[in-house]
């Protein structure tokens, strides 16, 4: 992330506190850290966001205008790991907050991360959990740059494997996708939602397989237009395994 000064801000996943020991009841957690450098590469921050979040799912940074904004799926003693943002305030990281409390309790990380997106004041983030054994995908909106959320909305219409993406357009909508859970095969859809939990019907952008190496499909803005990237084999709607390829796909904005 971008920082005043023409400085760099990076986020990660630490595994420096994941082995267990005895003696500290604290080991034994995924660290989450935040590192910031000077416009000539000099390190000028070492610091730890979150103390225990998931293993391995993505993280995402983003700008607002209270400063960068961090989305992770967070991790607790009770094996829940539901979605939770921490931003950056006068050079502290906050106390992480929790976009909604799904409460998905899964004793394994479902490597299925948060993705985020930002302007101004405005944030807005989608994610993945699941609901009675069913995958399934929300988007939440913030007006206030990430200190508290709306209700979240409903993307999938059946189910979802998750791979959420998001990009806000402008007057308080955004285009938000995931992959739609089908037999043999998927989809990658998208629909435009607005902080009011309305919803467009859904588009299908394309047929991709259900396995977790089928990648993350991806979504941005560039001018009036919608960019869409995504990976899949030439036997994907058969629901076959076979080599992947890139493919993209652009859209005017609605």
């Amino acid at each position: 992330m971008e920082l005043p000064g023409n400085g760099l801000g990076v986020v990660w996943l630490d595994g420096r506190n994941s082995e267990f020991r005895d003696e500290d009841p604290t080991s034994g957690t995924m660290t989450f850290r935040y590192a910031a450098f000077d416009s000539n590469w000099k390190q000028t921050v070492d610091a730890e966001i979150d103390h225990n979040v998931c293993e391995c799912c993505s993280t995402a940074a983003i700008a607002t205008a209270a400063g960068p904004l961090v989305a992770f799926r967070d991790h607790n003693e009770k094996e829940i790991r539901d979605i939770a943002v921490s931003r950056l305030e006068n050079g502290k990281w906050m106390p992480a907050r929790t976009v909604h409390d799904d409460n998905w309790e899964i004793f394994a990380c479902p490597v299925n991360g948060p993705a985020p997106d930002g302007r101004g004041e405005q944030a807005v983030v989608t994610w993945f959990t699941v609901k009675n054994d069913l995958g399934q995908a929300y988007a939440a909106f913030s007006t206030d740059a990430g200190r508290s959320w709306g209700s979240p909305i409903r993307l999938d219409d059946q189910g979802s494997t998750g791979r959420v993406g998001v990009t806000l357009l402008d007057e308080g909508t955004a285009v938000a996708t995931w992959v739609e859970l089908g037999l043999p095969s998927s989809e990658f859809r998208a629909r435009l939602i607005d902080a009011s939990g309305a919803r467009s019907a859904p588009m299908t952008i394309a047929t991709v397989g259900n396995a977790r190496g089928s990648g993350f499909p991806r979504v941005a803005r560039r001018g009036e237009e919608l960019v869409f990237a995504w990976s899949a084999s030439a036997a994907a709607a058969s629901g076959e395994p076979g080599p992947l390829q890139v493919y993209t796909a652009m859209a005017s904005l609605p």
